[in-house]
């Protein structure tokens, strides 16, 4: 077998481990630019509802990327509606098991005010059966399929659009901890916004911004129920532009083909953890939050939060949901975090995106 084969699914998983070993070390030296560092590489077993894969976890220039193996034939789309969901839950939703839900959220008048930005136009569905649901659900997800995917390297966690990690600063030691050089030259501007100079009766009310975008230079963001921001270099791109600065770089975006099934593995489920989507506050709603949150069949962590979309090649086609107010049914909640949903959603040729409302993956493809 040549290296394309030995990286597909089918006889990746055959290998032992010093097959992958070799394997790995050609495929770093053909596909990998020198220019990008490749350190801190280990096997690792990475498992989500019965789906097992034994690759590797590596560091691309101080970024963690997890090793993809391909398919050429992988079955990606939707349409087979609401087939293994639980029917109880998804007709059984109203608004007192809302406010239990994982999902509540406390929305600003700045947040109300700003969704009209993010409408999209909605064909109305009677939610209140299963056969409505799954019209609903077959409407929004993408078209079943078989696709052609390349073995990768695809980055672990996601970025804000347009931005590259530097490190972590301590707001209580007002210490920083990553890419000195870098930060230094916009440490007094990002000091000068988080510790402003305040009155008594200003510092009573005084509380650290969740983000802090300075175009061109910094973005901040704020970790939840920690005393930390990441701290990311910014670069004011648009989708071309950013799509050509990786390519300089040696990386891409991945396409909706490769989102899909670098998210689902191609299994047909809608949900790449399973079918729970009531998520209640005890023990079980824990271990489903926590599957749904953690690293999937390959290892990698996709966002929860439906507060931002995830770039793919196309503008058109990006995935995952901005939601900026609660829905009125458990579908609409959740469906947001299918792997084959489809927003109605496109990016303009001028736009610029803003890190709060994107994020990004990188990628390196296996293949001619």
């Amino acid at each position: 077998m040549d290296l394309f084969e030995q990286s597909e699914w089918a006889n990746w998983k055959n290998l032992n481990d010093n097959e992958k070993i070799a394997l790995l070390q050609q495929l770093l030296m053909y596909f990998v630019p020198p220019t990008i560092e490749v350190s801190t590489i280990e096997l690792v077993n990475f498992e989500l509802y019965g789906i097992k894969c034994r690759t590797f976890e590596l560091e691309l220039d101080g970024e963690l990327f997890v090793f993809i193996p391909g398919n050429s034939e992988a079955i990606l789309g939707w349409d087979l509606g609401a087939e293994g969901l639980r029917a109880h839950e998804l007709l059984g939703f109203d608004v007192e098991s809302l406010k239990k839900n994982t999902f509540k959220t406390t929305l600003t008048n700045e947040v109300i005010d700003s969704a009209t930005e993010w409408v999209e136009a909605e064909t109305s569905y009677d939610l209140t059966s299963l056969e409505g649901i799954s019209e609903y659900i077959n409407q929004q997800t993408t078209d079943l399929r078989k696709v052609k995917i390349p073995a990768m390297f695809v980055q672990k966690y996601a970025l804000p659009a347009c931005t590259e990690f530097l490190g972590i600063f301590d707001t209580v030691t007002g210490t920083f901890e990553g890419e000195i050089e870098q930060f230094v030259s916009f440490e007094n501007q990002i000091c000068e916004k988080l510790f402003p100079t305040l009155s008594a009766a200003e510092s009573l009310s005084w509380t650290f911004p969740q983000s802090l975008l300075e175009k061109n230079k910094f973005y901040l963001e704020f970790l939840p129920e920690s005393d930390y921001y990441f701290v990311y270099s910014h670069s004011d791109y648009t989708h071309d532009e950013l799509t050509l600065a990786l390519k300089r770089t040696g990386f891409g975006l991945l396409s909706e083909d490769e989102w899909e099934f670098a998210v689902g593995a191609g299994t047909r489920r809608l949900f790449r953890w399973g079918n729970e989507l009531l998520i209640q506050e005890n023990e079980s709603g824990r271990q489903i939050k926590s599957k749904m949150d953690g690293g999937n069949m390959f290892g990698l962590v996709v966002d929860t939060q439906k507060s931002r979309y995830e770039l793919t090649t196309d503008p058109t086609a990006s995935k995952l949901g901005k939601q900026t107010s609660p829905r009125n049914t458990l579908i609409e909640e959740m469906l947001p975090l299918s792997t084959y949903f489809s927003p109605n959603h496109a990016i303009l040729p001028e736009q610029k995106l803003n890190p709060t409302d994107y994020l990004y993956r990188k990628v390196i493809r296996i293949e001619n």
